[in-house]
Formats: C-alpha cells, sequence, structure tokens
C-alpha cells in the first residue's frame, strides 16, 4: 500500500501523483503487488497524527489488508519524531514492513532502524526550524508596523500597488520597488465610507442598517463579494483603517486536548476569535483619520460596544422568547424550527392587553427565510391557529380518559412497566460504560507495568512490541464500543409516563390563565414537537406529537420531500 501526504499546495512542492509514481516504481522493482488505492492526506501537516489518516492505516494493518507500506520519503510519515516512531512501533508490531522510495532503509536490522530514526529526526528539525523562521518572520513585519501576511495582499479600502498583476492562489505575488516594501495604499473614496461605518457602530446604530446602506450604495468587498454582517464585523475588528494592526495574543493560539488515554496535545485554536483575543500595535500605512488621538477615540468608542455582549439598541430589549409555542414548532418541508413575525401595520387586528393579536403573529420556516431551500417551500401558521391546535389536543386528552380514575390502573402499570424497561436499559449501558472505563485504566496499568520491564531488562523489545500490539487492539475495540454506547444514549429520546386526565385538564385551566413563559413551560412538559403543515385546514393545518410516545424516526431530506418530520 502507498501512503501520500502534502502538507499544502505550492509551486515547489512534490505533488501526489510524483510520490505515488516513486513509491510504484520502488513497489515494481521489489516484486510487491499494489493492490489498494493510494491512502493521501492531502493538506495534512506532518506534525500532527489526530486528523490524518495513520489510525486509518493501523486499523487496516490489524486486520492484515497489506503487508508493505510504501512512502517517498520518511517525512511523509511524519515531521514529530517521538509520535512517529510510536505509530511505527506499532506497525511494525503488526508485522508491516514500511520502506520509503527515496529513503530505502530495512527497518528490521538495527543500522536500518538507526538509519529511519535519523530521517525522522532530521524531518523534525526542518519542521522546527521552518517553523522558527515564521516566528522570526512575524516578530519582523510586527515590528515594523506591518499586517500578518494573510493582509498583505489587500483589504476594504485598501490596496497593494495599480501596475502589479493581481495575486493568484498557492502562487508568490510579483511586487514591484513600489510595493515590495509591503504597506498597502489607502483608496481616498473609501475614507468617508470608513469614518460612517465605525462612527455609526459606536453611536449604536445596528449592524443589519449599517449592512443594507452597503448594499444599497453598492459597496463590496474588496474580493467582489456583498458584504454581510459578519464581513462588516472582521473589517471593522481589525482595526486596520484606524492604523492599527493586529497579532494574536500567543495563548489563543492553541488549545490543550486531553486523549481519552489521558494524554494530552496542542490544537491550534479556530480562526474565528474574539476581538480581546489580539494586540494592537500602531501601523506603517495610512489612516482614514489623520489624527491620532481621534482615532483611538474612535476606536475606543467601537470597542466598548463591541465586547458589551450585544449591540446598544438592544440593551433593554428583552431576548426571552415572546409566545407559548416558541421553540415547539417544526417545519414539515425541513424538519427544522420556526421563528416569528409581524403582519403588517396597515393590516393587523387592536392588540391585546399590550400584545398582538395572535392571528398577527405569523411563524415562517426558518431554513426557508435564511436560505431559501427548504423542501417544503417554507410553510407558516399563525400563533392563533396553534394555540387552538394546543387547547384543543390538551382537551382531547381529557375526554379520552374523563373520570381519571378508571383506567387508573391500567395506566400504572403500563407507566411502571415502562419506566422499568427504560431505566433497565438505561442503567445496563451505564454500568457497561463503567466497566469500559475500568478495562481501559486496567489497559493502561498492564502498559505502564511493561514498560517498567522493558527498562529492567525483564522482557525484550520484541516481546514488549506484540504486547502492546495486543493491547492497542483492546483499548481501541473498548473505545470503539463505548463510543457507540453514548451514541445511543445520546440519541435515546426522552419518554414520560403518560399524565392522568386530571393532571392534563388542571394544565390546561393553569394554560388558559398563565403568562406566556408559564404556557411554554406547561408546553414543554407534555408536548414533544408540534409539526406545521402545508394548507389552510385548521383540522390538519398542525401535529402534536406529546412526550408520551416516541417520537417517529426523521427520514432522509431530498429537494421535493413535504412530510420529513412525521
Amino acid at each position: 500500500m502507498i501512503y501520500v501526504r502534502v502538507s499544502q499546495a505550492r509551486p515547489d512542492m512534490i505533488s501526489p501523483e510524483l510520490q505515488v509514481g516513486h513509491a510504484q516504481k520502488l513497489a515494481d522493482a521489489n516484486d510487491i503487488e499494489v493492490i489498494i488505492e493510494p491512502i493521501m492526506d492531502l493538506g495534512e501537516s506532518g506534525r500532527e497524527f489526530e486528523d490524518r489518516k495513520i489510525l486509518e492505516i493501523k486499523e487496516m494493518a490489524r486486520n492484515q489488508e497489506f503487508d508493505v507500506l510504501i512512502l517517498w520519503i520518511w517525512s511523509r510519515f511524519g515531521r514529530n519524531l517521538r509520535e512517529s516512531l510510536q505509530h511505527l512501533d506499532d506497525l511494525l508490531a503488526y508485522g508491516i514492513e514500511v520502506r520509503a522510495a527515496h529513503e530505502d532503509f530495512d527497518g528490521k536490522t538495527t543500522i536500518g532502524r538507526f538509519a529511519i530514526n535519523q530521517m525522522l529526526n532530521i524531518a523534525e528539525l526542518e519542521s522546527n526550524q521552518k517553523s522558527d523562521m515564521w516566528k522570526s518572520a512575524i516578530e519582523r513585519r510586527k515590528n515594523r508596523g506591518l499586517p500578518h501576511g494573510s493582509g498583505t495582499r489587500g483589504r476594504f479600502g485598501y490596496y497593494r500597488c495599480d501596475t502589479c498583476p493581481p495575486p493568484e492562489p498557492g502562487k508568490p505575488m510579483e511586487k514591484c520597488p513600489k510595493c515590495k516594501e509591503g504597506v498597502l495604499n489607502l483608496d481616498g473614496n473609501y475614507r468617508p465610507i470608513y469614518i460612517k461605518l465605525y462612527t455609526d457602530y459606536a453611536a449604536g446604530i445596528s449592524v443589519r442598517s449599517m449592512v443594507i446602506w452597503l448594499r444599497r450604495k453598492k459597496i463590496v468587498n474588496w474580493t467582489g463579494r456583498e458584504i454581510d454582517a459578519g464581513d462588516l464585523y472582521s473589517i471593522l475588528d481589525s482595526g486596520f483603517a484606524l492604523g492599527f494592526v493586529r497579532y494574536t495574543l500567543p495563548e489563543e493560539l492553541y488549545k490543550v486536548i486531553t486523549r481519552e488515554d489521558g494524554t494530552t496535545k496542542r490544537k491550534r485554536n479556530s480562526a474565528h476569535r474574539d476581538i480581546t483575543a489580539y494586540l494592537y500595535y500602531k501601523g506603517k500605512h495610512e489612516a482614514v483619520i489623520d489624527d491620532e488621538v481621534e482615532c483611538e477615540r474612535l476606536w475606543d468608542a467601537y470597542v466598548q460596544r463591541r465586547i458589551s455582549g450585544r449591540d446598544a439598541d438592544d440593551k433593554n430589549h428583552d431576548h426571552s422568547a415572546k409566545y407559548n409555542v416558541s421553540g415547539s414548532l417544526r417545519c414539515c418541508g425541513c424538519g427544522g424550527g420556526m421563528h416569528s413575525m409581524l403582519r403588517a401595520k396597515k393590516v393587523q387586528k387592536a392588540w391585546v392587553d399590550g400584545r398582538p393579536h395572535p392571528s398577527d403573529v405569523l411563524f415562517r420556516c426558518t431554513r426557508h427565510v435564511k436560505f431559501k431551500d427548504c423542501p417544503g417551500r417554507g410553510v407558516y401558521v399563525s400563533l392563533e391557529t396553534a394555540e387552538a391546535a394546543v387547547r384543543r389536543f390538551l382537551s382531547e386528552q381529557v375526554k379520552a380518559d374523563p373520570e381519571g380514575a378508571q383506567t387508573l390502573s391500567t395506566r400504572v402499570t403500563e407507566a411502571q412497566a415502562k419506566a422499568l424497561k427504560h431505566d433497565a436499559e438505561m442503567a445496563a449501558e451505564l454500568a457497561r460504560l463503567d466497566a469500559i472505563d475500568q478495562e481501559l485504566a486496567e489497559l493502561r496499568r498492564k502498559e505502564d507495568k511493561l514498560t517498567d520491564a522493558v527498562l529492567a531488562e525483564l522482557i525484550t523489545d520484541e516481546a514488549a512490541r506484540r504486547r502492546k500490539a495486543e493491547y492497542e487492539t483492546q483499548k481501541s475495540a473498548l473505545r470503539e464500543e463505548g463510543a457507540l454506547i453514548r451514541a445511543r444514549i445520546k440519541a435515546k429520546p426522552v419518554i414520560i409516563p403518560k399524565p392522568d386526565a386530571q393532571a392534563i385538564a388542571s394544565a390546561l385551566e393553569v394554560f388558559d390563565v398563565a403568562e406566556s413563559d408559564d404556557q411554554r413551560v406547561i408546553l414543554r412538559k407534555l408536548i414533544r414537537y408540534i409539526k406545521v403543515n402545508r394548507g389552510r385546514d385548521p383540522e390538519t393545518k398542525t401535529e402534536i406529537f406529546p412526550m408520551w410516545v416516541a417520537p417517529p424516526p426523521k427520514p432522509e431530506l431530498r429537494r421535493g420531500d413535504v412530510e420529513p418530520v412525521a
């Protein structure tokens, strides 16, 4: 089997096709039959193994699906010496021969093993040197007042040069003497635009209004794309137009991840960070305002509102759900949630107790409103219709058992049987999870003892490798079983015993006089969700699924499907 890794596309890279070609030549020269398609990690760093297909290769090796793993050079396997050797040891323990087309050493001999270690050590050294070079380059740019490399190609309202060709992905930029220094030039037409945007935001104007203004003026981003709220925040958060360049705080670059076996690793954080995750320095480029003091004042006002957690015009706004069925409605087209909107004022009825008339409150499919791709083409329902359906449903449950006591014994027996079955299944699942954790802990203790035995020379390295492979196989199976159990527990719906008619009647009485928040609490305890269908008939417009009935399986969505919920 052939393994290929490319960290990123660049002009001097050895393409996947070339790596496969070199590996195939080695296979042909040694009568090795390649019967499995090459496994490729494209765009993956050699310093990390978590997101690569090495674990998949080890699983295939454990199942004896291949005998020889062929690389182009050893650095393709990894640039982390410690983890690379661990994974190679595991492959060797499974009886796999690992070879490199341009650095072919016999890993079964002492000298070959030593040479492989040196190649991996050199690969890690090269990676560390490149990392140090990048850190030095970034520090130099910061000291010179230049933005990070990603900001040198262009920004909203700033351009690199009038004569140089536009940059192309994966290719180095062609720079003339005028732009070689890397300082972007301000387009004077954008000066009033930037000032207005920062001033409006600091004054409390909503971001939506600012985005609409930009679209009406046909102002687009430097890439030619229309600006949405996320783009606008990215533009203003950078502080570039006010004369700043920003660099990420070192502690915000990575986070520590704890693996299932208790070991830890560093993982790079998402590039989408809060404004407080950066340090801002004085830039060498021209700001939209000549007065530095005024730039700092406007920036402070922007930051103050930005980190407040909500827009200035929303500070006194109640963000809690307004209506009793909020969060309970589901679109029949996509199975997604629905959000409320009011009819136009000129057709609204008189408000009732300071609230809109229920017939003027409409719930629309959120997916259809946002993306226009709901398979059901976006159903809607009025609050009046939804509330009437809820009351009708609760009344029917009361009428089904008016006396309450007539079926009490039957209902109690059924509820107890369901509860016992549910509790027994859940208890068995949880008990098995505890047993898996204990078995994993025992295997880790055995591995520690194995390491001690190797250090004390009580067992040979080859025997230790075989034993470690056995432990690894057992751990993999246990982790897989534990993941399946956790998934089943998470997916298991909560099913409650059906309340008696008297309890539902009491809930209906409270529902008629309670406030919206209390009504919503009552509904959440009795109703799983309300499916909204197409059509105008109030009798068939909604379908209610109570908490004491298991929800129907959700079918796969296909464009054109209209009935995915039930």
